[in-house]
């Protein structure tokens, strides 16, 4: 595999974009949407090749963000580990690599926790209080934002697997504020840390306030519904949960084989997305026997599985 990464399969291509059509336009005016597209046809064109480092170079901040984003593609542990000594030589404040640094560095989860804590701090002082000020609720499409976001997430990551719980919501709920149509998917991740800490009045407000399709919601919702002793609306629930993803039932109970893939595209209601569900919702659910045993129950009347069936003989429980 060759260390460097190709750029269509990477998920920075939008925001290299963005970067970089912010940098040549910045100055220019646009007469008419068609010639704003056009001038945007052509720069895409030219930029599909040749060197970014090269382009770059009089730009230390954009040269520094790029080798971040060429770490983040490497699977090169090694060339990931010199691309972001490169880039904090250039820009010591550069948010992504010391974030990457983090992970290369640190021999504990206590140290983890406080270089990604400088990380997240490296990017709010960099974009200063009038950024927060102004721009709250609309950080998303402003490229210069993404970095210090990624740090806070993958820090709430690290805080809640470490315990730290009401620390991983106070950020996923800043995440939230700083982004409410949640284009990061912070919203499942807070739901997941709400059911697990068996808040169903925070869960249920959730649920509402982003009505999202998902597995994780329209699992998360008959969770509520269960832990709100609310029959009929979990006999609903049940069924939307199953026509969304019925996939999710046997991981629940124990009785379904982990998926061993990492699809870079995972399909709406397939065994990947419905492993995925498991890892955000599973811990709630194993909080909760008697919602386990309520959808075994419900199980066994649809005719999904049978009584005498032993734990991990899936074969005749989804149903399509």
């Amino acid at each position: 595999m060759s260390d460097k990464p190709e750029t269509p399969d990477s998920p920075f291509v939008i925001e290299r974009l963005m970067r970089d059509t912010r940098r040549s336009f910045e100055d220019e005016e646009f007469g008419s949407e068609d010639e704003f597209r056009e001038k945007m046809h052509d720069f895409v064109d030219d930029n599909a090749t040749g060197d970014r480092l090269e382009d770059l170079k009089e730009n230390s901040e954009e040269l520094a963000q790029e080798l971040a984003f060429q770490a983040f593609e490497s699977a090169n542990q090694d060339l990931a580990d010199e691309l972001t000594k490169k880039a904090l030589a250039i820009d010591p404040d550069c948010v992504d690599a010391l974030a990457i640094r983090a992970f290369l560095d640190s021999e504990d989860a206590a140290q983890l926790i406080e270089a990604l804590e400088h990380a997240a701090l490296s990017g709010e002082n960099s974009l200063g209080e009038d950024f927060f000020a102004e721009f709250m609720g609309d950080f998303w499409p402003l490229v210069e934002a993404r970095p210090y976001m990624r740090a806070i997430k993958q820090l709430a990551e690290v805080l809640w697997a470490v315990g730290r719980r009401f620390d991983a919501i106070d950020h996923y709920i800043n995440l939230l504020d700083l982004d409410p149509e949640d284009h990061m998917g912070n919203s499942v991740l807070l739901l997941g840390c709400y059911l697990a800490m068996g808040e169903v009045q925070r869960s249920w407000d959730l649920l509402e306030e982003y009505d999202d399709e998902s597995a994780v919601f329209q699992w998360g919702w008959l969770l509520v519904f269960l832990m709100s002793d609310d029959e009929d609306a979990s006999e609903d629930a049940l069924k939307n949960a199953m026509e969304v993803n019925p996939y999710v039932a046997p991981h629940l109970l124990g009785m379904a084989e982990p998926v061993d893939s990492n699809p870079a595209v995972v399909t709406i209601g397939s065994p990947e997305e419905a492993q995925i569900c498991i890892q955000i919702i599973g811990e709630a659910w194993e909080h909760n026997p008697m919602a386990q045993m309520w959808l075994h129950g419900q199980l066994v009347d649809m005719g999904l599985i049978s009584l005498d069936e032993e734990n991990g003989s899936s074969g005749n429980q989804q149903s399509h």
